[in-house]
């Protein structure tokens, strides 16, 4: 990909910040890229000054046009993007620029997309009522969960991993139906890093988590007065940050499903949200055109970057392969795409 580097001073913000304290958590098509260099004398005002613009491979940024994609996802290593729409996904390779897999299946409009920590496996929650689970390098459905008709019905004998998948069966299905948690009610979702746990948020304001090898559900619990929009799982998967119509932030406690915390500085639903790798930082953003960058341990918001061209669809931080810093990436509604320090 082209890159150019600009210069940029984003601008600070006050927020109305209520909740309570962390006291047992550990210490155009663009795309704009900022490297965080992890230095604690560093304010952010410093560390968010430059990015860089380039452009989204000329395909995806056509069906984006075309309106032909509705939810986005990277990969963890950040080398894919995928998009999906009506009833199909495709996956680009974002230094080729070229289109390496197209995954069908999907009868409507899919609603939510998730990489697998292996880059590798993607879920797929559709209004067709349908729950996927894909290989995106040989294109094959993993699984299926059809949530109207409590039917599943495995495609491949085992995982991309080659973990067979034998605990998906008729009492998983019952188990999945029962929870209340129809695939076409589903608007996001998060895997763990360890790729075992798959976690959803949906129409209802609830959360769920769910076992990959059983299908089984371990976690829910209601977290939102609206939809849940967006998860972001620290990398032990044992905080989760979840966004909202509500335009609250929340922190939970995953292993005793507690909140946390309550962050209120956005003015409109919160679509897109990220911890940095050492989970310090959390990185939100929706409708309003601002990201808000959260000092996890303060419990503050630190710094506050106008967004220029639509609201914010997706965040992610992405390791720079040629440093030891993170890039905070930014795909905005509009099909730019872009990185912020």
């Amino acid at each position: 990909m082209k890159e150019i580097k600009i210069g940029f001073i984003g601008s600070g913000g006050n927020a109305n910040v209520h909740m309570n304290r962390l006291s047992d958590m550990e210490g155009s098509n663009v795309v704009a890229v900022c490297n965080i260099v992890p230095q604690k004398a560093q304010n952010a005002n410093e560390r968010f000054q430059n990015y860089t613009r380039s452009e989204l491979p000329p395909k995806f940024k056509e069906r984006l046009d075309r309106k032909q994609i509705t939810e986005i996802a990277f990969s963890p290593d950040g080398t894919r993007l995928a998009g999906s729409g009506e009833g199909r996904i495709w996956v680009y390779d974002l230094d080729s620029n070229e289109q390496v897999a197209m995954l069908a299946g999907h009868a409507d409009r899919i609603r939510a997309l998730a990489f697998a920590p292996n880059n590798v496996s993607i879920a797929s929650a559709s209004e067709d009522n349908t729950l996927r689970l894909w290989d995106s390098n040989s294109g094959n459905e993993i699984a299926t969960v059809t949530g109207d008709t409590s039917n599943f019905a495995t495609t491949l004998a085992s995982s991309p991993d080659g973990v067979p998948l034998t605990a998906w069966n008729e009492e998983t299905v019952r188990l999945l139906s029962s929870s209340g948690n129809e695939p076409s009610r589903i608007r996001t979702l998060n895997y763990s890093f360890d790729g075992d746990t798959l976690v959803s948020g949906g129409v209802d304001g609830k959360i769920r988590a769910f076992e990959i090898e059983t299908g089984r559900q371990n976690v829910s619990f209601a977290a939102h007065d609206g939809l849940v929009l967006s998860l972001s799982l620290t990398p032990d998967s044992k905080y989760l940050a979840s966004g909202g119509s509500d335009t609250t932030v929340r922190l939970w406690d995953m292993s005793v499903q507690r909140l946390l915390a309550t962050l209120t500085a956005h003015a409109d639903s919160v679509y897109a949200l990220a911890f940095s790798g050492n989970a310090e930082m959390l990185a939100s953003g929706g409708r309003d055109p601002h990201i808000r960058l959260w000092n996890v341990h303060a419990r503050a918001l630190m710094h506050t970057i106008p967004i220029q061209d639509g609201s914010v669809w997706k965040l992610a931080f992405l390791q720079d392969s040629d440093s030891d810093s993170e890039k905070l990436v930014c795909i905005n509604r509009d099909g730019s795409l872009s990185k912020w320090e």
